[in-house]
């Protein structure tokens, strides 16, 4: 056998390999998927009235009706990426949702099937909070670099995860949000009630959490430095004057500092490609060409073994 017969019987094994790999690849892309079993919308009131009329006065609920959003949303061509975290079950290709607002479900899920007899699971973990309340505008980073965070806090044990609100301490309720800190914090407290900055009306959020009074002038998608830490853009918005001539006040006002984060990898990989059948094809054609090569001695052998046989018999 020649070179141009052995690269023939080759030929003919690449072309039998790329057809069989087509065909597979091909009745595999369009093999119907599973069907999925719908369930009916569950009606948690029914049960968790209590935690209803919480949720239905919170933030969560409103998250998609809210007037601001609304107005934001529009104004910006209302995208679908908004929607992936003021609905619930939002999905891109139809434009469509389950339900308006952060519902129950975003939060205990996957649903049992036998649900109430199973309970229904319970996430209530900072990494899913932080799917939503992530980014830079929301002060995750300021969170991370917090003494909170570091000692494995979570959101919840702040804001009741219902009415995603603050918590109330009992007893502590004149205090406001500050009584959060007081609970905790009773040391620092014995000593503050005495300092000028408690005689002036302060108290522990208006230093510690700036911006977070109705005075600070906050946008959407804004929140209070969770890194908890008094900087010195804490000082100057009330001392300004008195650390600067009254020529340099403006400039002290504008003084801001900055954490140091470590740098994180934040960014979501893009969806990869389909990879084309015919890829997979030539791949294989390559692969049957070089095993023909390879085998075509053998088979010239065994074909002159088998013809020699048949004469002699």
């Amino acid at each position: 056998m020649n070179k141009r017969e052995r690269f023939a019987l080759a030929a003919v094994f690449a072309l039998l390999a790329a057809g069989v790999t087509l065909v597979m690849v091909q009745a595999k892309a369009e093999a119907p998927a599973p069907a999925v079993q719908e369930q009916e919308p569950l009606n948690c009131s029914e049960c968790h009235q209590d935690f209803q009329m919480e949720w239905a006065s919170g933030a969560h609920s409103s998250a998609t009706n809210d007037p601001i959003f609304a107005q934001a949303w529009a104004d910006q061509g209302q995208p679908g990426a908004c929607m992936v975290c003021h609905v619930t079950g939002y999905d891109p290709g139809t434009g469509t949702w389950e339900q308006d607002g952060v519902a129950c479900t975003a939060c205990h899920n996957p649903v049992p099937t036998n649900h109430p007899e199973e309970p229904m699971p319970v996430q209530d973990t900072t990494e899913l909070c932080g799917q939503c309340h992530s980014d830079a505008r929301f002060g995750w980073q300021e969170w991370q670099t917090s003494t909170h965070y570091q000692r494995g806090m979570d959101c919840t044990v702040c804001h009741d995860p219902h009415s995603a609100s603050l918590k109330n301490v009992e007893g502590l309720e004149a205090q406001g949000p500050s009584g959060l800190c007081v609970n905790c914090h009773r040391d620092y407290n014995m000593d503050f009630p005495y300092s000028n900055h408690a005689m002036a009306g302060l108290n522990c959020v208006d230093c510690h959490l700036r911006h977070f009074g109705s005075s600070g002038g906050r946008t959407i998608h804004t929140m209070p430095d969770h890194s908890f830490t008094a900087s010195l853009t804490s000082c100057t918005s009330c001392h300004d004057r008195e650390m600067h001539g009254p020529t340099d006040a403006a400039t002290g006002a504008e003084i801001t500092t900055q954490a140091v984060v470590p740098a994180t990898n934040g960014a979501l990989a893009e969806e990869p490609a389909p990879v084309s059948p015919y890829g997979f094809a030539g791949l294989a054609g390559l692969l049957g060409l070089a095993g023909g090569m390879v085998l075509a001695p053998w088979l010239e052998r065994a074909y002159r073994k088998l013809s020699q046989k048949e004469k002699s018999s």
